[in-house]
Formats: C-alpha cells, sequence, structure tokens
C-alpha cells in the first residue's frame, strides 16, 4: 500500500495561502462558505465547499457547490431509483452548473485562476491554481 505524502512545505504554504485567499473573495461576494475539514458539518445548510488539499497527486485548492442537505438527499434517493429526469434531480443539476459559473466568474474577477477539476475523482469541482 502506498503512503500519502505531503507535498514540500513551501507548497503546503502557498496552498494554504491561496486557500485563504479564495475563502475571503467568495465570503466578501456573499457566498455561504464551508472549509474542510468542517467538524460542524456546515453542508447540512450547502454553500461553497473549499478544500485544500496538500499531498501529493492531488494536491491543490478545490472548490465544489452543495445544495442542502435534504434536497441532496432527496436527489440521491431519485437517482438511485433511476429516476433520473425527475425535475428534482435537473433543477440541482442545473443549480450545480450555474454555481459553478459563477464561483468562477467570481473568483477570476478578483485574480484568480479556475480551471475545470481534471481529477476522476472531483469530477464537478473547480481548481483554483492561482
Amino acid at each position: 500500500m502506498t503512503s500519502l505524502r505531503r507535498v514540500h512545505p513551501a507548497e503546503q504554504e502557498r496552498l494554504l495561502a491561496l486557500g485563504d485567499r479564495t475563502e475571503a473573495v467568495l465570503r466578501a461576494a456573499g457566498f455561504p462558505v464551508i472549509v474542510e475539514p468542517d467538524p460542524d458539518d456546515h453542508r447540512d445548510a450547502g454553500g461553497a465547499v473549499i478544500e485544500v488539499d496538500v499531498f501529493e497527486g492531488a494536491c491543490g485548492v478545490w472548490v465544489d457547490w452543495v445544495v442542502a442537505r435534504p434536497w441532496r438527499d432527496e436527489a440521491f434517493r431519485l437517482l438511485v431509483a433511476g429516476d433520473k429526469e425527475n425535475p428534482r434531480v435537473r433543477q440541482q443539476i442545473a443549480v450545480h452548473a450555474a454555481m459553478r459559473t459563477a464561483l468562477t466568474a467570481v473568483l477570476t474577477a478578483a485574480g484568480l485562476t479556475v480551471v475545470p477539476s481534471d481529477d476522476d475523482m472531483r469530477p464537478l469541482e473547480l481548481k483554483v491554481t492561482g
């Protein structure tokens, strides 16, 4: 089994600072922000989720949008039941797409570089690279 290794300390510092800047920009724009790890489980309410990954292979600042837990749970149940065309599922997909666009626009306007994820474990997230 391969052990996880952190990136160089200087790169860790850069990523943590970039994560802080990303959070500040989104909060200033009025987005509810959840910073991972989130021991208080703010994901219940939904918002922009920021995770700073400092491990080799997946390092970076990642941003995602989550809707409130009841809606996520409902959509999950519908998808598991095979009802992918349900209006609530389609609406959640539309919200996620719109919020990705909005998050990208706000972060880019603040001078940050944002790219779609190239990580198959984070297929719908955004990566803030600088």
